[in-house]
């Protein structure tokens, strides 16, 4: 394997490992917050003692996070040293800010919430649940703030400098607040949240079906089925306006995900297909006539550019660029000659520095697609378990409803088994959204190729197979600090199963001097 694929991989594996963690992180925070409120308003201790459960399951699956999390940054330097110092006036401050303002503000009320049971007020306690959620979304946000900047960048020129051709950030708010960050954000943390949503599931599921922690297990049930189905619901929506987006900011992407080769006129959604990207065509089993154009371009006539078509005009605009280039020199040297004032000449190099960057990053073939077949398996895959999670729910709320949700076998070990299913879904969603933005590491500025640092081969292939076997190790003991709390269950109190409680006296300190109460 050559430089670049090693360096891809291992940045991959990397990545796949900690966004295994990441999700339930988003789901069981939020969780866990309004669980603490309930409990706020009802003093029902069962709300408390589920949510206490719950939090730590959050502190062992962040634990784990942070760990596979901090060299993923390190990698930015290591394997891509190129990327790094292209967009690193860019890049580097929503990862700046991740760090000091959500980081910190999530593991400081992770601590407090942990340590402070029965030490401060059950406002304040309250309190730090609500701020592990506002931490771990706002950690989430300015992650995919600069992911979004990758995928459609904007509020930035290019410009040449002693050390190379490099972005520049000229507006913050509009390199922050792109037009594709919303709905992003909105689809990868409601993600998060259904991961949540069926882990919590799955967990009560299992508890009933062995007969464990029922008055819990039933009541941590009805509330996390209630959460899921509002959450699935609405990930059907944000993943449509997302798709929609998609269409119109990365057409090539959706193309591979669609596995569309040829361009249509009411183009249909293919369901099944086999992917031939040596032929350069799909073979459609199942299909559904004039959908993708009406969910692309809300009108069932409109034109769905195919992927060919699509390379073609991006080759295009590559050679347009090299034209421009020898006239915008031109100018440049006519500017300089005649003593024109800085700021027209400043203008000019930075044209200058586009049109370069331009006719090299769209400067692509065929043979720099990424694997379509993979593209579009991932994406469908994705798509068909989230109507899956919507089902799910559905039947759920209906057993509810009739009054055999606790007692239904078959709806208990079906929620039991499909805890994993949404991991898979993200990591799907993940993966379709990563390479289907190949051949770009910034979309139509800088090439995956481009960016990459130069190592000898043997040094990437070393480090891959030690993080491999390190993330592996971490993971198993993830899973063994998991299996093992979840074994142990909710701590019980003799208030568990007596409903509403009166509110607890304020912590009492006492001193060789004195006894105060302590309100925090």
């Amino acid at each position: 394997m050559d430089l670049l694929t090693l360096s891809r991989i291992q940045f991959g594996m990397t990545a796949f490992y900690h966004f295994l963690f990441v999700p339930l992180t988003l789901g069981l925070a939020f969780m866990i917050a309004i669980l603490k409120t309930i409990y706020l308003k009802k003093r029902d201790k069962r709300y408390d003692n589920l949510a206490m459960f719950l939090m730590k399951l959050f502190a062992i699956n962040f634990a784990v996070g942070v760990a596979t999390g901090l060299t993923m940054e390190f990698e930015f330097g290591t394997n891509w040293f190129t990327y790094s110092k292209f967009v690193g006036d860019i890049f580097g401050a929503p990862l700046a800010i991740e760090g000091l303002m959500a980081f910190f503000l999530e593991s400081t009320f992770i601590g407090l919430f942990l340590f402070g049971k029965d030490r401060i007020s059950e406002k304040m306690h309250t309190f730090a649940a609500w701020m592990v959620a506002v931490g771990s979304t706002l950690s989430a946000l300015w992650i995919l703030i600069a992911n979004s900047w990758m995928q459609t960048p904007a509020g930035y020129k290019i410009v040449e400098t002693p050390q190379g051709v490099k972005a520049v950030l000229t507006d913050f708010w509009e390199a922050v607040i792109n037009h594709t960050t919303i709905f992003r954000f909105l689809h990868c943390v409601d993600a998060g949240y259904i991961v949540g949503g069926f882990f919590v599931m799955g967990i009560m599921s299992f508890y009933l079906l062995k007969n464990r922690h029922s008055e819990i297990a039933k009541l941590g049930l009805k509330f996390s089925l209630i959460f899921t189905a509002i959450v699935s619901f609405l990930q059907i929506i944000f993943g449509d306006i997302h798709g929609y987006q998609v269409t119109h900011g990365q057409p090539l992407k959706m193309a591979m995900m669609e596995g569309k080769w040829e361009t249509e006129k009411g183009a249909s959604l293919d369901l099944f297909g086999i992917v031939d990207q040596e032929k350069q065509e799909t073979k459609v089993i199942l299909k559904i006539p004039y959908l993708l154009s009406i969910l692309s371009y809300h009108d069932p006539h409109a034109e769905f550019k195919g992927i060919k078509e699509l390379v073609r005009e991006y080759q295009k605009i590559a050679e347009d660029a090299r034209k421009k280039i020898p006239v915008l020199e031109a100018e440049l040297r006519k500017l300089q000659s005649q003593g024109a004032p800085q700021e027209e000449i400043e203008k000019i190099k930075s044209q200058l520095a586009l049109a370069k960057a331009n006719a090299k990053a769209y400067d692509i073939s065929f043979d720099d697609l990424p694997s379509v077949a993979t593209v579009f398996t991932t994406f469908h895959i994705m798509v068909y378990l989230g109507f899956f999670f919507v089902f799910v729910t559905l039947w759920g709320l209906y057993l509810l409803k009739k009054g055999t949700l606790y007692t239904n076998r078959a709806f208990l070990w079906t929620a039991f088994l499909s805890i994993p299913l949404p991991y898979i879904a993200t990591e799907l969603g993940w993966m379709s959204a990563e390479i289907g933005r190949q051949p770009w590491l910034v979309q139509g500025v800088l090439l995956t190729r481009d960016g990459v640092s130069f190592h000898p081969t043997g040094n990437v292939l070393f480090s891959l197979i030690f993080f491999t076997l390190i993330y592996t190790g971490i993971f198993f003991v993830f899973l063994y600090a998991m299996f093992k709390a979840v074994k142990k269950g909710p701590s019980l109190s003799d208030n568990d199963n007596q409903g509403t409680i009166k509110p607890s006296p304020s912590p009492v300190t006492t001193t060789a001097f004195s006894t105060t109460k302590r309100e925090v």
